[in-house]
This record gives C-alpha cells, sequence and structure tokens, in this order.
C-alpha cells in the first residue's frame, strides 16, 4: 500500500487505481494529491493542473461530491469532451475541498 503522510494532514483519501486496487492517503490537500500521484506515475498531469489535459480524470464517490466545491465552466468544458466522462467526473488538478478533516473516495477514471 501506498501512502503520503504530513503534519497536519488533514484530509483521507481513499484511491481506487485503473488496476482495482485500493490505496489510502493522508494530504493537506487535494492539489497535494495531484502531485504525489503525478510522482508514482499513477496520473501523467501532462497540463501540470492547468485544466488542458484531462490526464488526471477522476470519479468522486457519489456521496462524496458535496465535500467538493462545484466545478467551473472550464473543468465542465474538457470533461465535456471525453468519451468516459460521467456525473461524478472531476479533474483532479481542480479539485478543492470544501472542509477539512474530511475523508474522500475516489477512482482514477478508464484513460482515453
Amino acid at each position: 500500500m501506498s501512502a503520503l503522510s504530513k503534519q497536519n494532514a488533514s484530509i483521507a483519501v481513499e484511491l481506487t487505481d485503473r488496476e482495482g486496487a485500493t490505496s489510502q492517503y493522508q494530504v493537506g490537500s487535494l492539489r497535494e494529491l495531484f502531485d504525489e500521484l503525478c510522482g508514482e506515475l499513477k496520473i501523467d498531469g501532462l497540463c501540470g493542473g492547468c485544466c488542458s489535459c484531462a490526464t488526471c480524470h477522476v470519479l468522486v464517490d457519489g456521496d462524496d461530491q458535496h465535500k467538493l466545491y462545484p466545478m467551473e465552466d472550464d473543468e465542465r468544458e474538457v470533461l465535456e469532451g471525453l468519451l468516459y466522462s460521467q456525473s461524478s467526473s472531476r479533474l483532479l488538478c481542480q479539485c478543492r475541498e470544501r472542509e477539512e478533516g474530511r475523508s474522500l473516495s475516489i477512482t482514477l477514471a478508464p484513460e482515453e
């Protein structure tokens, strides 16, 4: 199991990868998780988090969607062009958590 621990971390994330394996992460922000997953090569993050490549496409558990701020128009436009986009789709690089100290379950979407 892979894990990222940081002092004063506030978000517990359960991540299911594309092979179905689950990992637990404890992070201070979802941007920190994005950076860690890029480093582990679980996502490409080709645009560096600029909302243009969709290589960080994730599916947010339905019960957890309210824990994130709503997506903005640019994220929505990128997601609309994806083959595997669903109602639970988000770009991890654009996700911002509403409340710290919460848990979140996400799944890496199939590669386009």
